[in-house]
């Protein structure tokens, strides 16, 4: 199993819903947790990465070099994946 990488940005909040307090992570602290299973080989980490970066060409060289340890692959990655998640949530949420 690959290290779990976890951004700086990362953080777990809790939140007041009609059905109580929830804790919810953020969308860097989302990014860690599917790059690093991306890099452990999980198919559906892998299609949400895919459906994420606009450049998919990048994916491979990503992971190889995340997988060797370079952590600006790793940070270079979850950015791409935040923001994509980030993108993502306005236009689910902007439709209103």
């Amino acid at each position: 199993m690959e290290p779990c990488f976890v951004h700086p940005l990362s953080s777990l909040e809790t939140v007041d819903t009609e059905e109580g307090k929830k804790e919810v992570i953020n969308s860097w602290a989302f990014a860690s947790i599917v790059w690093s299973a991306v890099l452990d080989g999980n198919s559906n980490a892998m299609t949400i990465t895919q459906e994420l970066f606009t450049d998919s060409s990048q994916i491979p060289l990503l992971i190889s070099r995340s997988k060797q340890g370079d952590e600006t692959a790793v940070r270079q990655a979850l950015a791409i994946l935040a923001f994509g998640l980030d993108e993502k949530i306005a236009e689910a949420f902007g439709k209103k």
